[in-house]
């Protein structure tokens, strides 16, 4: 079980790096926060959207936060924290196995529905 933040922090960004190999670009990579963007081109509702947060791993106070973006995905059964805007994720002040294999099965959920509007 880790319970220090720096500890959780890496080793949940390094479940997520994987994912800038797959058409996302990092905006954020420092000691404290790691995001990651789509910036494919796209026109909803008349508007270009020309970048897209995907997710994004920091430490805030006492807890690591994973956010991920719940536009167009419906996050209310998931038992998420809504962050704001359409963002909603995880805090996260231990972190054991099955906690870890949550976040990375959330991330490729997010992903997949990336994938399925053809954001990425």
């Amino acid at each position: 079980m880790k319970t220090d933040l720096v500890e959780i922090f890496q080793t949940i960004r390094a479940s997520v790096q994987p994912y800038a190999t797959l058409g996302y670009t990092v905006h954020e990579n420092s000691e404290t926060g790691y995001d990651l963007y789509s910036e494919k081109n796209i026109e909803k509702d008349g508007q270009k959207v020309t970048e897209r947060f995907f997710a994004g791993i920091y430490i805030n106070g006492d807890v690591v936060e994973v956010k991920v973006n719940t536009s167009e995905f419906s996050a209310s059964n998931q038992n998420l924290v809504s962050f704001g805007n359409d963002i909603a994720g995880l805090k996260i002040d231990k972190l054991d196995d099955a906690q870890l294999k949550e976040v990375e099965t959330l991330i490729e959920i997010i992903h997949v529905n990336f994938k399925e509007k053809e954001w990425i």
